[in-house]
């Protein structure tokens, strides 16, 4: 490199050639450290793929055996593979029940992971202690019932659903009693969580909790709360039902307490109902008749066929063709004594749809 310290260049040409230079090494030694980074990036994620697959093995045999839950030699690992020894446990521990998660709880504290999981509960990162909290409920950890009960009014929607779903694994008769009247208020908590640790607790210990919150919401609550009714017991679903029907005039509460008819029980003031001002209520009472409808709701169902709404109009008459004490010649003698032209035609769109043109 003798040409940059020739005498002959002047300084600015002298300048722009130490620039060049500087920028050449540096980018060789951005390369050489790019490539050392990523053959480090490598080299750990074979050694994380190992380590996970080694102790599924583990966790797979013990699930199966108690002795070898009891009794393998378990691999060794450093504070470095804490996260993946918890998840890789929390995996196999969601997938099974009964003995093998027995099992799995026997190896968990062998292997300390409980100490590992109120270690991460102590962090303030947030996916720290979503894995902790995780972990409890599938160790069934009591000790841990009332930390993880204050968590249910957590903003973190994610740490506050895992928790309510903890507490029904570690004390489901105890944790419904907080969690139920939190379903209220936590409209955040994704539907299918919510329903998931419903049906984890059982409709036995759901069903009066269930019931006492309902019955005690406010009219703009109901519509939401009574999307989980479905899992409560079915004598106390259908008595829910039956009351809200018969005391409520409000359009929200009475669809989706209509929805949940079972046909199990009469509909209280049915034909009251098919006259209600709001014909979103009228629409879903013609789509019970068409489920537990007996013959002497004919007579309703076709007085809707000519209401004012084409969605109502369009629901009684597919209520009426699904009427099993219906036959092909009934149907067709009721559309030829209808004299309003859109019963007649939304019946004939109906009859089309199942095969009866």
């Amino acid at each position: 490199m003798e040409w940059l310290f020739r005498s002959e260049l002047d300084t600015t040409t002298t300048i722009a050639l130490w620039s060049i230079a500087a920028v050449l090494v540096t980018t060789v030694v951005l390369f050489v450290y790019t490539m050392g980074l990523r053959y480090a990036t490598i080299v750990g994620d074979q050694r994380r793929r190992r380590f996970r697959e080694h102790w599924r093995e583990v966790f797979a045999a013990a699930a199966l055996c108690i002795d070898d839950a009891q009794e393998l030699e378990l691999p060794k690992f450093t504070q470095a593979d804490h996260t993946d020894l918890l998840e890789e446990w929390n995996r196999a521990r969601s997938i099974v029940d009964g003995s093998a998660a027995a099992n799995l709880i026997v190896l968990a504290q062998r292997a300390g992971i409980p100490q590992l999981a109120a270690e991460l509960f102590q962090r303030h990162r947030v996916q720290s202690r979503i894995m902790a909290v995780q972990t409890f409920g599938h160790l069934q950890d009591k000790a841990h019932f009332n930390a993880i009960l204050e968590l249910l009014d957590d903003p973190n929607t994610a740490l506050s659903i895992t928790a309510a779903t903890s507490l029904i694994e570690i004390d489901a008769a105890r944790a419904i009693l907080k969690v139920v009247p939190m379903i209220r208020t936590r409209r955040d908590w994704p539907k299918n969580k919510v329903s998931i640790l419903l049906r984890e607790a059982g409709s036995e210990l759901i069903s009066e909790p269930m019931y006492r919150v309902i019955r005690s919401a406010e009219s703009e609550d109901m519509p939401f709360l009574l999307q989980f009714a479905r899992l409560v017991e079915n004598e106390v679903r259908d008595a829910l039902v039956e009351e809200l029907i018969r005391e409520s005039n409000d359009p929200g509460v009475l669809t989706a307490a209509l929805k949940l008819v079972s046909g199990y029980r009469g509909v209280p003031r049915i034909a009251a109902l098919t006259q209600h001002k709001d014909w979103i209520v009228r629409m879903q009472a013609a789509k019970v008749l068409g489920r537990v409808g007996q013959r002497e709701h004919l007579g309703i169902l076709e007085s809707l066929l000519d209401d004012p709404e084409w969605w109502v109009r369009y629901r009684a008459a597919q209520s009426i063709s699904s009427l099993p004490f219906l036959g092909p010649n009934e149907l067709r003698a009721l559309q030829e004594r209808q004299t309003d032209r859109f019963a007649v035609d939304i019946l004939q769109q109906s009859f089309a749809e199942v095969g009866l043109a």
